[in-house]
């Protein structure tokens, strides 16, 4: 879930080959300006430092010249120099949030972030500014295609929703506040980022149960001990296949606590900084402002849609926790209930037992370069499009670089940075690295992972994953083809924005797509009637997984839905953990401060069931046509990936569906009555 897929756009590449520098507006006293970094501009901390002061420089004289204009606004004119101005901003903005995140050099971070909080201050000053807000308002739009006309429409909106038109004292406030709220947030980032813990072992006895590669490569250190990291690697196959009940509890309190206690005082910090900035620009909280510009529209219209989904899971929830509870008693009779870090572990059990399935079994047909070339074939022959190496510079050893072609032409290019490393993001997702504007620069994004490497074994679960990120990439390079950037890109609603991905993991439930790069170590291939099991067993925990996703979504709605004073983490955490989920919160543990969306998605954390709604509904038009037919999967690239946010997110899915959005068949599935 990928929390830093809107960072503000970032160009990587040299762009000199396809439109760098400066151009003369239609009126000479503009300038369009499209500045772009290299990674090469930026390779030590020094460096970063230097070309972010540069940027600075030059993108205050362009602002400037925008704020005095006295001529008569047009399109080709004050809005082409003013989207250039807000292009070249993002290409260092996200640059350095990006190496923020990334990085190996400690060094070159810190400068990121400081380069990030200079460029995002020139944001701010942007989106306040009376006079480019009115000279935009005076643009005559008589005439103009409607794409442009959406874009400035867009433009306007984000204005007022930016505090433009409050008073000069408020809007020097809303200044002050949006500074803080990105130092603050890049904070309650890297307390997470930075927060490894370690569960210490005594003997490999401890690891009964575990895959004999984990084991393998989980051996006593000179001191005797094994540690398990929370790494991802790490962490989730020990929940899953570790045999000793307390163990596992260690484990989850150690995972539950990432970023505590630091971030109790920071994120208290966030939400008291947002909820005085949303009452600045007219908001009785930040959920209302931060809802405004979605399909949902208002909290009251997200918190009916978990009510809904709610009342569908709750009967299905009951039924999965009675099958558990009672597969724990065979093995632990006195047990009077299931708790959360037993869930895994015994719904592997039921999995295997029941549907005979077995993740010990089915991970060693899931080898990262297999399930990596998998992936990028399908996208290849799903989409027509092709994929090479692209030899560039990359900020670690270990990433590599890859250019998509469109026929001939290339049409974006992306890295894959996919293993654990120290002082990386620690979670999935896709970090833009150029939002594409036709003509000017190409789209650029990273795929920052923390999976097994080369031929070492994954989870399924982690191949969906890979899967569902690569859905934003693909959106991303489709998407990043517009004239205009604040409808470039994958600047859509941002309710909408996982549903592509999430429609994109049906296909690793398709035998003849898996069958062709899920191998053994021997080269066998997964069998058909296992894959037919895994499949059988799919929807097994649907209940409570989907439950336990509404107590996130709720959590995070919540937490910014009311005044900072009512507002106890821990307390509301319990609370609404008990509301959604049969199990009591984890004593000791505080995992909302390692809840990093609450930073990046802040109060609507509900788009991932928002947008696994329409994504469901999309996905009827491929299984009734074929997953493999080209036709259809041409029609959704042109009529939903390519539009990005030229147009409302409903107007693209219906046009692709011929038909109004239903959410019914993703409640017919939660429901269990899917066919």
């Amino acid at each position: 879930m990928p929390n830093r897929i809107f960072v503000l756009a970032v160009s990587v590449l040299l762009i000199s080959a396809c439109g760098q520098g400066e151009t003369p507006a239609e009126d000479s006293s503009l300038l369009v300006r499209f500045s772009a970094v290299s990674l090469a501009d930026v390779a030590s901390a020094e460096a970063l430092t230097a070309r972010c002061e540069e940027e600075e420089r030059a993108l205050r004289e362009h602002f400037a010249v925008l704020e005095s204009y006295a001529g008569t606004p047009t399109v080709d004119g004050f809005y082409r120099s003013l989207d250039s101005l807000g292009t070249s901003r993002d290409n260092m903005q996200a640059t350095a949030s990006s190496l923020s995140g990334v990085h190996p050099d400690e060094a070159l971070r810190a400068a990121g972030e400081a380069c990030e909080q200079l460029m995002a201050k020139i944001g701010t000053d942007m989106s306040l500014s009376r006079p480019l807000y009115d000279d935009v308002s005076n643009i005559n739009v008589e005439g103009v295609d409607e794409i442009t006309r959406f874009s400035i429409e867009k433009t306007l909106l984000s204005y007022r929703l930016s505090g433009v038109d409050r008073s000069e004292e408020a809007r020097e406030r809303i200044r002050e506040l949006n500074d803080e709220i990105i130092s603050v947030g890049q904070e309650f980032d890297r307390n997470i980022r930075e927060d490894v813990r370690y569960l210490e072992l005594d003997s490999v006895d401890d690891l009964a149960g575990l895959p004999e590669d984990y084991i393998a490569d989980h051996q006593p250190n000179e001191d005797g001990k094994i540690l398990i990291s929370t790494q991802y690697p790490d962490v989730f196959p020990f929940f899953e296949y570790a045999e000793s009940h307390d163990l596992r509890k260690a484990m989850s309190l150690q995972y539950n606590l990432r970023g505590y206690p630091q971030n109790e005082e920071v994120l208290q910090k966030l939400v008291e900084l947002r909820y005085e900035l949303a009452q600045l620009i007219g908001f009785n909280n930040y959920a209302e402002l931060v809802t405004a510009d979605k399909m949902s529209g208002s909290p009251e219209r997200v918190t009916g849609f978990l009510e809904e989904l709610d009342s569908y899971t709750r009967d299905v929830q009951e039924r999965e926790y009675a099958v558990l509870l009672a597969r724990l008693r065979e093995e632990l009779p006195e047990a009077e209930k299931l708790e959360s870090w037993q869930r895994r572990y015994i719904s592997s059990k039921v999995r295997r037992e029941q549907y005979d399935v077995d993740s010990k079994v089915t991970r060693q047909y899931f080898g990262y370069n297999d399930a990596r070339d998998g992936i990028l074939t399908l996208v290849q022959e799903m989409f027509g499009v092709r994929i090479e190496p692209w030899e560039t510079e990359t900020w670690h050893e270990d990433v590599k670089g890859f250019e998509l072609y469109d026929g001939d032409t290339v049409f974006g290019r992306f890295y894959l940075d996919m293993h654990p490393r120290e002082g990386k993001y620690q979670h999935a997702a896709m970090f833009p690295f150029a939002n594409g504007i036709e003509g000017v620069q190409l789209p650029v994004a990273a795929l920052i992972c923390n999976f097994p490497e080369g031929d070492e074994r994954m989870q399924f679960s982690q191949v969906v994953s890979f899967l569902h990120e690569f859905g934003h990439l693909i959106h991303w390079q489709f998407a990043g083809h517009h004239a205009w950037n604040n409808i470039s890109g994958i600047s859509t609603e941002w309710d909408f924005v996982e549903a592509p991905s999430q429609m994109l993991e049906e296909w690793v439930w398709d035998y003849e797509t898996v069958s062709r790069f899920a191998k053994n170590p021997e080269g066998e291939t997964l069998p058909e009637d296992l894959h037919g099991k895994m499949v059988a067993a799919r929807d097994f925990g649907i209940g409570m997984g989907t439950r336990g996703q509404l107590a996130y979504a709720s959590l995070s709605m919540s937490i910014y839905d009311r005044p900072p004073s009512e507002v106890d983490f821990d307390t509301l955490a319990g609370d609404i953990t008990r509301q959604f989920t049969p199990f009591e919160p984890l004593e000791g543990g505080h995992y909302w401060a390692s809840f990093g969306h609450l930073n990046g998605y802040s109060a609507i954390y509900y788009t991932y069931q928002w947008s696994l709604a329409i994504a469901t509904d999309m996905f009827t038009q491929f299984k009734e046509k074929g997953l493999n037919n080209f036709e259809i999967s041409r029609a959704y690239r042109d009529k939903v990936l390519a539009k990005g946010g030229s147009a409302p997110a409903n107007e693209l899915v219906t046009d692709f569906l011929g038909r109004d959005i239903s959410f019914e068949p993703y409640a017919d599935r939660l429901r269990g009555t899917s066919k």
